[in-house]
C-alpha cells in the first residue's frame, strides 16, 4: 500500500497533536477576514499569533483573536516584537494566561 504523500504524520508537542505540521502566521494578511480564509484554506491546525501585536481590550475594536476559531485551531503565540529576554519572557507568560496554552 503506497503512502499518500500530501497527507503529513501527526506532531506531537506537549499535550498536543497536529493533523497538519503546517504552521501558519497571522501577521501578513490585509484583514481580519483575510486571515479567517487563509487559515481555513491552508488546512492547518495550528497558528501562530505575535501577542505583543493582538489587540486584548475589547473596547478598543475588534481583535484578531475573535477570527481564530479556538475549537479548530491550536493558538501558538510568538514573542515577536520583543526586544530583549525580559520582555520576551514577560510576554510568553501573559500569553500562556490569556490564551491558556503551553504553547509559546
Amino acid at each position: 500500500m503506497q503512502q499518500d504523500p500530501t497527507r503529513d504524520d501527526p506532531l506531537t508537542v506537549g499535550s498536543h497533536t497536529l493533523r497538519s505540521r503546517l504552521l501558519v502566521g497571522t501577521g501578513k494578511y490585509k484583514s481580519f477576514e483575510e486571515t479567517r480564509a487563509a487559515l481555513e484554506i491552508s488546512g492547518t491546525d495550528c497558528v501562530t499569533v505575535a501577542v505583543r501585536r493582538v489587540n486584548l481590550d475589547p473596547k478598543a475594536g475588534p481583535s484578531l483573536l475573535e477570527f481564530i476559531d479556538r475549537r479548530r485551531y491550536t493558538i501558538r503565540p510568538n514573542t515577536a516584537g520583543c526586544f530583549d529576554a525580559a520582555s520576551a519572557i514577560r510576554t510568553a507568560e501573559l500569553a500562556r494566561d490569556v490564551l491558556d496554552t503551553n504553547l509559546v
